[in-house]
């Protein structure tokens, strides 16, 4: 009988290209992740003294690079290397703000689109290496994934269900297998982000500090919503160019525009008070208009004195883009509102910002 094991090791490189294998963080992945491996391969098309009409004789390998999407449930911290976590939505923002509260004890690591994710004062010249310990056959051995960029995240929440994210990566080359990194760690258990420790608002938002490296977040004065599910889709434009510098695999990364898109499915109503998907909806049919969403993830568990491990997304501009309603005989009626971000420039200054607190001195 053969085994099935794989588990997820992510390091950060000093030096895009060149791997980290010992200082990672363990995340667990609900699907393999196994990276995709793609070369471009082209048939040798050369008169060399051969009848060429009697085929061609060999392809030549040009380049090569990786790609994969890994979903993950989502943990406050990672295994090992605790940072981690916060470490891979750093690569998809550009930087993170990080401190600790002197009263209560915890770390904070604040996260929003930069428009150069590879100054010197950001990213610099860091990348990510997806180091997938897999089985073949009954041995294990490390496939490092090297020079990783995050180009995509989604974050996925319905009910009765952990939360879900989803992190497209692009990559430079795999190296050849190692020995596995062994002895695993991964987070505790209390520090999942789950559906029954969010909290949906929307309204008036107090942020803490100043914009955008914002330290923490308050919401007595919102309206809560109560969904049934959310999704949160936001992309960077990042693409990878094989250039002529001496090597064959992608060795620049040009960014594009952030984009960010939320769906939210919830009961077709019009309740007296508090938040309403009618309402919601016509806003959108009589007149071009935005509102504001807010979701926090409180796990209950301790990161310092009076202050829980947690993650809060901040949407403070979104455009209302309509719904499907959906009318059946035999149920109530449901709607899945559509929205997409705008840049906050009076306020926040970002699209979307990101607050993760936990234990992790640095990320």
């Amino acid at each position: 009988m053969a085994e099935n094991r794989i588990y997820l090791a992510i390091g950060e490189e000093a030096v895009r290209g060149v791997g980290e294998s010992a200082n990672v963080g363990f995340i667990p992945i609900l699907n393999p992740g196994i990276p995709k491996v793609e070369f471009d391969e082209k048939k040798r098309k050369e008169f060399r003294g051969e009848d060429s009409l009697l085929g061609d004789t060999t392809f030549l390998r040009m380049s090569r690079r990786w790609n994969t999407s890994l979903d993950i449930p989502f943990f406050t911290e990672a295994g090992s290397t605790k940072g981690m976590a916060a470490t891979l939505l750093k690569h998809f923002f550009g930087k993170a703000s990080t401190g600790q509260n002197g009263a209560t004890g915890q770390y904070h690591h604040m996260m929003s689109p930069v428009a150069d994710p590879f100054s010197s004062s950001n990213l610099g010249t860091r990348a990510l290496t997806v180091n997938l310990n897999i089985n073949e056959g009954q041995s294990m051995v490390n496939r490092p994934f090297t020079g990783g960029r995050v180009k995509s995240l989604s974050l996925e929440q319905e009910s009765g269900s952990s939360l879900k994210l989803t992190a497209g990566l692009i990559g430079q080359k795999r190296e050849a297998s190692t020995a596995s990194i062994n002895n695993p760690v991964f987070a505790a258990e209390n520090l999942r982000c789950d559906y029954n420790n969010l909290k949906v608002y929307t309204g008036a938002i107090t942020r803490v500090g100043s914009a955008p490296d914002y330290t923490g977040f308050t919401f007595a004065a919102a309206t809560q919503i109560k969904p049934d599910k959310v999704s949160i889709k936001v992309e960077n434009g990042m693409e990878d160019a094989l250039r002529l510098s001496g090597v064959d695999y992608p060795d620049k990364t040009r960014m594009g525009q952030f984009k960010l898109t939320m769906d939210m499915t919830l009961d077709w109503e019009d309740p007296s008070s508090g938040f309403s998907s009618v309402a919601e909806f016509n806003n959108w049919v009589f007149a071009a208009s935005s509102t504001n969403f807010f979701l926090h993830w409180d796990t209950g568990t301790q990161a310092g004195t009076g202050d829980n491990h947690g993650l809060y997304v901040d949407l403070p501009l979104m455009q209302r883009k309509g719904g499907d309603p959906q009318y059946k005989t035999d149920k109530d009626p449901m709607v899945t509102l559509k929205y997409e971000g705008l840049l906050d420039t009076a306020n926040t200054g970002y699209l979307i910002g990101i607050l993760l607190k936990n234990t992790a001195a640095s990320v």
